[in-house]
């Protein structure tokens, strides 16, 4: 019996259709938002439970947000509403300091939580 090598697909499909995929993520990540209108999600989290639910909203607001224009990440920069700010080791330069990301203090982050 022959198959199709690469045929399988592991991906889930939010209620939109947003690919959605777990991966191990390093501690104190739950999720993340692709430039390509997909979204990662932290393996340790089950499927359907309260927690994954969340995070999948949160995230989902980041990729409509990318697709809008409203925002945007590049490898060292985030662009928030036509501002730019810098990117750098897991760290993000918003009003003169430099924050975590993720941090909720961020406007991106506000917004996402907020959906």
């Amino acid at each position: 019996m022959g198959f199709k090598l690469g045929s399988e697909k592991r991906e889930y499909k939010g209620p939109d259709n947003t690919p959605i995929f777990r991966k191990k993520m390093e501690e104190g990540v739950l999720g993340e938002a692709n430039n390509d209108g997909s979204i990662n999600i932290n393996e340790k989290l089950e499927p359907g439970s309260k927690k994954y639910n969340e995070v999948v909203k949160h995230e989902k607001d980041h990729v409509d947000r990318m697709a809008s224009g409203e925002l945007g990440y590049g490898n060292d920069w985030v662009k928030w509403r036509g501002k730019t700010y810098k990117r750098k080791d897991g760290k993000i330069k918003y009003n003169g300091k430099w924050v975590k990301e993720g941090d909720e203090g961020l406007p991106w982050e506000q917004a996402a939580y907020n959906a």
